[in-house]
């Protein structure tokens, strides 16, 4: 799965730089309009019509032009809420491995604090809701790598915490990098699915009031402008029952992100990050690094 990703990255690159254009009519190509009684269609079209492959919105924008400008938003919006939250995760992971701090779980973190903040608070509460993640999943190897035998000789022969992050943490910790970034990412990409189906978002919709002349309150409407997947979702779930492609597209490109980035994690975790059963599985005098096994000399020695 995780060869998927490059697809879905190029798809992203090569989306239209301008935003889609909206047709409240669609004309008809000249040599089908004149075999017919009309000259255009009223939008949306469904998916497999020959001037829309993959359809349109209600708006007449067509999906191939829709969806990879909310893919590439989608990814760019990702993207800095991981390099944002990333260096704060850290540092709560090393204090939540220690167990001086719980961390409260993210996904009913992310709900309260955009129910109470607002969409004005978006981007900062996926922040937030990535170093989370990022801080439980340092936690988790923190936490792991103080029962091996060479922390718990290093503690027990005075090491500071200066030597343990050098010695001990960083080593295992910036092999599980790529897998944690990845885990994140995908992370972040099932929240904009999540919070979408609920509503929020934090991208501008244009408002449009329109009236078919025998109405005298007009109806209003609101257009999502530069939207991201998630925002796509929060705008589909109320006609998914007549145009039921309009959600699928962007849940299933969001599937695809989920389950690309899971694959590449694990692939990273396997490949990267050193196992910590190797060390189970060595002699007693090989489990010591060579720095601890210099500290002991020195204490030997005095």
């Amino acid at each position: 799965m995780r060869w998927l990703l490059l697809p879905l990255v190029l798809l992203a690159l090569l989306a239209p730089r301008q935003e889609c254009a909206v047709q409240s009519l669609i004309p008809l190509p000249v040599a089908q309009a004149a075999t017919s009684s009309v000259a255009f269609i009223v939008p949306p079209l469904r998916p497999g019509h020959p001037l829309a492959p993959l359809g349109t919105d209600r708006f007449g924008r067509d999906a191939a032009c829709v969806l990879p400008r909310a893919l590439a938003r989608s990814l760019n919006l990702a993207v800095l809420t991981v390099l944002l939250g990333l260096l704060p995760g850290l540092l709560l992971g090393l204090w939540h491995g220690w167990g001086r701090l719980r961390l409260p779980p993210e996904v009913p973190t992310l709900l309260v604090l955009v129910l109470l903040l607002g969409r004005g608070s978006f981007r900062v509460v996926l922040v937030l809701g990535a170093a989370l993640l990022t801080a439980r999943l340092v936690g988790a190897q923190v936490t792991a790598l103080r029962k091996e035998p060479f922390m718990e000789g290093a503690l027990a022969l005075g090491g500071g915490a200066w030597h343990l992050w050098r010695t001990h943490l960083w080593p295992h910790l910036r092999g599980r990098a790529a897998a944690v970034v990845a885990t994140v990412l995908s992370g972040v990409f099932l929240w904009l699915m999540e919070l979408g189906a609920l509503g929020f978002h934090d991208q501008p919709t244009l408002r449009i009031a329109f009236s078919d002349g025998f109405d005298l309150v007009p109806d209003v409407t609101a257009l999502p402008l530069n939207a991201d997947l998630g925002q796509l979702v929060s705008f589909a779930r109320w006609a998914w029952l007549d145009t039921p492609e309009g959600l699928l597209w962007p849940v299933l490109l969001l599937t695809l992100l989920v389950l690309a980035l899971k694959d590449l994690a694990s692939w990273a975790d396997a490949r990267f990050v050193p196992p910590l059963s190797r060390v189970e599985d060595q002699p007693e005098e090989e489990k010591q690094r060579p720095q601890t096994r210099r500290i002991f000399r020195r204490r030997a020695q005095g």
